[in-house]
This record gives structure tokens, C-alpha cells and sequence, in this order.
């Protein structure tokens, strides 16, 4: 996703505005400023934003998850873990922060590992299709054929637009 120029600008002059402020919707606007960076691919700012934000709210799962992001982006997986962890240690019920362990585990080739993680974002969230897609792919990848062609049939009953870009 690319983010113009403008609406940027207008996020970052935002976040500079607020810094004194020290409340959440502080850290919300720090963590946009930090995905805007992001998708900029500049990562050193987008990290400087994630930090502003939890030193204004050390427990904002959001910003540990953009962290992760940021840091999975920089081929960093063993922090981008750490981040991600934090977020779930903060939010038991952030969806995306397991769909991300699961794709970081599945990367370390520690199949079991991410199989856990998509089958926990599965149980919070039973419509995702993307989980269930991943999950699928493992299994199969593990020689589980059946086990496997049932997540991805899932989640083509879920979101069958996941066929053509497949």
C-alpha cells in the first residue's frame, strides 16, 4: 500500500503536534506515522515512531505489531518474534499478530510452531482466510494432503478471490 506524499506529510506534522500530549490517542496517531514510514520503506523512522508510541503506552499492542512488521521487512526475524510475542502479551486476541508468528515460524521452517499460531488465529477469528490458507500449505508441505486440501478449501469457501491470486 502506498501512501501519497500529502496525506503523509499531513500524519507526521500530526505526530509532531501531539508529542507533548502523553495520551493514547498519542500513540495512535505515532503508530500511523509509523506505518506510513513503513510502507515508505523507512525503517529507521518507522522504528524512532513505534518507540514514541509505547513510551507514551509501553502496553499498546499495535505498535509492537507495526514494530514486528517493520522488523520482519529488515529480515530481522528473531526481533520481529520478540515484537509480535509483545503484542499478543498485550492483546491475547490480536489476530494478526498470530497470523505473523505463524508466517515468521513458517520461515524458520519450524512447521509445528506455525501451525499453532494459525490454528490460534483461526480459533479467535473462524473466518480468516488467510490463516487457513497458510495452515493449509504447512499441512501439505508436511505430507498431511487431505489435512491440508481441507484449510484450503476453507479458505476458498471464505474468500474464493484467493484462487486467482494463488
Amino acid at each position: 500500500m502506498t501512501v501519497n506524499s500529502e496525506l503523509a506529510s499531513q500524519y507526521l506534522e500530526a505526530g509532531d503536534r501531539l508529542k507533548q500530549s502523553g495520551n493514547f490517542d498519542e500513540a495512535i496517531a505515532l503508530n500511523k506515522i509509523a506505518e506510513i514510514y513503513y510502507d515508505q520503506q523507512k525503517f529507521a523512522e518507522a522504528i524512532a515512531s513505534c518507540y514514541q508510541a509505547l513510551r507514551h503506552q509501553p502496553n499498546f499492542a499495535a505498535a509492537y505489531k507495526t514494530l514486528g512488521n517493520i522488523l520482519q521487512a529488515q529480515g530481522k526475524t528473531d526481533a520481529a518474534i520478540r515484537a509480535y510475542s509483545k503484542a499478543i502479551e498485550f492483546d491475547p486476541n490480536f489476530v494478526a499478530a498470530y497470523v505473523n508468528l505463524g508466517s515468521m515460524f513458517y520461515k524458520q521452517g519450524l512447521l509445528d510452531d506455525a501451525i499453532m499460531y494459525y490454528q490460534k488465529a483461526i480459533a479467535i477469528q473462524p473466518d480468516l482466510a488467510a490463516a487457513y490458507w497458510n495452515l493449509g500449505n504447512i499441512l501439505e508441505k508436511q505430507g498431511r494432503i487431505n489435512e491440508g486440501l481441507f484449510y484450503q478449501k476453507k479458505a476458498l469457501h471464505l474468500q474464493p478471490e484467493l484462487e486467482a491470486i494463488q
